[in-house]
């Protein structure tokens, strides 16, 4: 005898020896791969389980697992941000241990060479992220290398972020040219992977775009406002573990402190006009 069994007509309604639960209910959320494994021998090792037990093996079920890559300009141009970026990053590896475990991040810096500080690793044993900048801005080296790496060793049903971070266009790439890169980014992009560009220049959104990237993943963002390009990941974290889709507004903690901070500029510039 199945495991759900005495349906209900209506279908969405089964009983489980004096106990009857609603099926949609409890599997609401849930993508069609994982109600096939729940529907499966998973739920019939919970036969003699109550139901809030089958609630919960279920919603254990649901849960996302991601991979979430950075890809960090560390080129002598970014000096005076590092403590910025490393504390931001620090308080998104805390935002990512309090909110779930499941997890992997991995960490690339780059300069004219490219250097992984965490490679696919498991979110609960990521410590922080400490480094100095110097030399160029390979891009497309670094970036390219780290995609084919995670491409290899990520699982087929993980979701995947791409968060890539940078003051400024590829000026020492080798391997790769910017065709290459694109051409291997919008391959990804069929697979379902997200990509997220950041950058410090007013050109970005192009330059995103050159690449691959979608505008409207792309962002420009203040220097000194670094620790809100985390805040947006962070939104972005929790929109791919939600439903799978990055929304609309991910990118709104960036604009606003860019926007704050070219407000007091522009007030500071006026200020000193009056005072001429």
């Amino acid at each position: 005898m199945g495991f759900f069994n005495n349906k209900k007509d209506n279908g969405k309604e089964v009983a489980k020896g004096n106990s009857s639960f609603d099926l949609e209910a409890l599997t609401s959320g849930l993508d069609i791969d994982n109600i096939g494994m729940l529907s499966g021998s998973d739920l019939g090792d919970l036969k003699n389980s109550n139901e809030a037990e089958l609630d919960a093996a279920i919603k254990s079920f649901s849960k996302r697992q991601v991979d979430v890559m950075f890809v960090f300009d560390r080129s002598g141009s970014c000096a005076g941000t590092e403590l910025d970026m490393m504390r931001g990053f620090n308080n998104f590896i805390k935002h990512e241990k309090d909110e779930r475990n499941e997890d992997f991040i991995t960490v690339s810096l780059f300069d004219h060479e490219n250097k992984v500080v965490y490679d696919r690793t498991p979110v609960k044993r990521v410590k922080g992220l400490e480094y100095q900048v110097r030399g160029n801005t390979a891009l497309y080296d670094s970036l390219c290398e780290n995609l084919k790496s995670l491409q290899r060793k990520k699982n087929d049903n993980t979701e995947v972020i791409v968060v890539i971070m940078t003051d400024g266009a590829d000026n020492s790439s080798h391997e790769y040219d910017i065709n290459m890169t694109r051409e291997l980014i919008s391959g990804l992009k069929r697979q379902g992977w997200n990509f997220i560009f950041l950058g410090a220049m007013d050109y970005a959104k192009d330059y995103a775009a050159e690449l691959g990237i979608d505008e409207k993943y792309a962002e420009i963002y203040s220097p000194e406002a670094v620790d809100a390009n985390f805040k947006a990941i962070e939104r972005v974290a929790d929109d791919v573990h939600g439903s799978g889709k990055v929304s609309e507004d991910w990118a709104e903690p960036v604009v606003e402190a860019r926007l704050q901070i070219e407000g007091r500029k522009d007030n500071h510039v006026k200020r000193l006009g009056r005072r001429k």
